[in-house]
């Protein structure tokens, strides 16, 4: 087992929280909400009315894949595997690079230096989803490179 310290737990919060965020929003929205949907983009409303039940339904999957791509990585705690490791490894890197670029381009649509064609949606894209998704990467690959160091002394 892995003894967990400060600057551990910080970056265990910040993974955890946004990505527990994700899921409950995927989920809620799966269950047929629509607060704050407007924020991921009016393209949902296109497709929940194009194919009703099944777009509630893959968002049931998305809400439950964000909640175990969220914990997974809290098992390396207790044991350390190494596909767990690079699956979030890679993860982590996926997320700063998406979240990072959208949140940019959020940001240069709210400056209108890029055209908006959604004002919520740029909002939602440059404030609230896209850093959601950074703020996950970045905490998941603090974590991740703090648990391969700390593998080779018991610290962290």
């Amino acid at each position: 087992m892995i003894k967990i310290g400060d600057k551990m737990k910080k970056y265990i919060s910040l993974f955890v929280i946004a990505g527990i965020v994700h899921s409950l929003f995927s989920l809620y929205w799966g269950f047929g909400g629509e607060a704050g949907l407007t924020t991921v983009g009016t393209w949902v409303f296109t497709l929940s009315a194009n194919y009703g039940i099944w777009i509630n339904i893959a968002l049931l999957i998305v809400a439950v894949v964000k909640f175990l791509a969220t914990i997974m990585p809290l098992t390396l705690t207790n044991h350390f595997d190494k596909r767990i490791y690079y699956v979030s490894l890679v993860g982590s890197v996926v997320l700063i690079l998406y979240g990072g670029l959208n949140t940019l381009i959020g940001w240069l649509k709210m400056f209108k230096i890029i055209e908006i064609h959604n004002y919520y949606t740029a909002f939602g894209q440059a404030f609230v989803w896209d850093p959601l998704f950074l703020l996950w990467g970045i905490g998941l690959f603090g974590y991740v490179k703090m648990l391969k160091k700390s593998k080779e002394n018991n610290v962290v």
